[in-house]
Formats: structure tokens, sequence, C-alpha cells
């Protein structure tokens, strides 16, 4: 009865996945990279459009916060849940190499504060603090709420959105920003709605939970219509992703939820192509 609901629901059954058999596409995303790739390039799009020099340590530390935020988010999930409650790649890979991830982070956090203290500009490290002010809050919220209700979909949306523009100069990119956010909220829905057996067992409670399809189908539409303020240069750099999106949710009951995490957050990569 409850894979005959799933299969309507277009999620899957919960059968855990092994980690040793993780695909090598897969792992990326197991891995949160494909996360901290995404907010580097969408961070390169903006200030290409506006013939803006990023140095590199402005990418570097944008990447590392973001895999940071992520990385640190999986692992509070699998601490204090049992192994039969993880039913997703990440979180079981999270939690088989907990101890070791956790070593990887102290060093990445070291790291990376280090390079905004002696490479950033006085500036830039101000508006970096207030991106680690979000993601902090952000982070303490989900694992204190999530059990009962936390709207984790806009909050991601807002933040990345928020971090690619942190470094650049940004008044002339908010309308983008904005198309961009809907853009990643549309995606985080997406993956959720397909991931429902998840959260479920994890007892997360989001957006997503026995979210109705039509809710992505309005957030796709306001996201077209706020292409409208978009500038000419950077329209097609937002069209192509949305319109993968679109696409993979035609196909959402035909993937397994792994494979179908792994083409929505490649969908948002596909911006890079303008870069060419």
């Amino acid at each position: 009865m409850n894979s005959r609901k799933n299969a309507i629901a277009g999620v899957e059954s919960p059968t855990p996945p092994s980690v040793s058999q993780t695909k090598l596409w897969q792992w990326p995303n197991v891995l949160a990279i494909d996360a901290a790739m995404i907010a580097v390039i969408w961070q390169s799009i903006f200030a290409q459009s506006i013939d803006f020099t990023l140095t590199i340590a402005a990418q570097i530390v944008l990447g590392l916060s973001v895999w940071l935020t992520y990385m640190a988010d999986r692992l509070f999930d699998v601490q204090q849940r049992k192994p039969e409650q993880l039913l997703s790649l990440r979180h079981r890979f999270a939690a088989k190499y907990r101890i070791v991830l956790w070593r990887i982070w102290s060093v990445a956090l070291i790291t990376n504060i280090a390079l905004a203290f002696t490479m950033l500009e006085r500036e830039q490290l101000m508006h970096g603090f207030y991106l680690l002010a979000a993601c902090l809050t952000y982070t303490a919220l989900n694992q204190k709420l999530s059990k009962r209700f936390f709207p984790k979909e806009v909050c991601v949306a807002m933040i990345f959105a928020g971090g690619v523009l942190v470094f650049l100069p940004a008044s002339s990119l908010w309308p983008t920003a904005g198309s961009l956010a809907l853009l990643c909220l549309m995606n985080c829905l997406m993956i959720g709605r397909k991931e429902n057996t998840v959260d479920s067992a994890m007892e997360v409670r989001s957006l997503s939970r026995n979210l109705h399809p039509s809710v992505i189908g309005v957030v796709a539409l306001c996201t077209f219509i706020s292409l409208l303020a978009v500038p000419q240069n950077l329209l097609l750099s937002l069209v192509i992703p949305l319109m993968a999106l679109n696409c993979l949710s035609i196909f959402h009951k035909t993937l397994s939820s792994e494979n179908y995490r792994v083409l929505a957050d490649g969908a948002l990569l596909l911006g890079f192509l303008v870069l060419f």
C-alpha cells in the first residue's frame, strides 16, 4: 500500500541506497561539491555581466562557505537519527564518515577564515560576515524547527542568491538575483517533492512535504515573469536552467530520487554556457 501511495505521489519507496554503489556522476552531489560549483559559476556569470573582475580569493571563499553550510547541515541531520531513517545517499555517506567529514569541515573552515581575513577587501569581509550570520541562523533554525515546520526551501533560495552577490557591487543585480532565487526555490521544491519519503523518514516538515504539483508550476510562472526585469545579457543564463527544470519535472516519475536530484542541481549549472 505504501509503495502504491509513493508511486502516485511521484516518490520512491524508502529503499536505502548503498554508499558503495554510488555512481561517478552522483559523487559531486553526495559530497556537496555541486552546490559550491553552482554558487561560484553564478557569481562568475553576474560578475561578467557588469564587467567586474573577481579575485580567486572571493571565489574560493564563496565556494567554501556554501560547502561548509551544506555539509554542516547534513552532518547535523544524521547526528541524532537512526540508520534506518537515512534513505538518501548523501545522508548515509555523512553518517558513515561523520568523524572524518567533521575533521575536513574544520580544516575547511579555518582555511576559509584565513583566506577571508588575508585576501578580501574590508567591505567584502563585512559582507561575508553578513552571509555567515545568515547561514548560521538558517542552520540553527532548520535543526531546531524542522521536525515541526521550517520553510528551508525559501531560506536556501534567498541565502544562495544573496551569497552569489555578496562580493559584487550588487546595486544593478538585485532584479536578476530575485530571478535566481525563484529558480533556486523551484529547484528545492522539485527535489523536496521527489524526496518526500526521505523527509518523512527523518521527520522533517518543510514546504515540500505533501506539496501539490501546481505549486511548482506557480513558482515556474513567477520565475518566467520575473525575467522581464532581467538585463538582456543575463536573460539566457536564466532561461536555459528554467527550461531544463521544466523539462525535468515532466519525467520526475521515471527517475530515481538520487538521479533526479543530480539532474535538478545540474540544471542550475547550465547557466555557465553564457560564459563561453
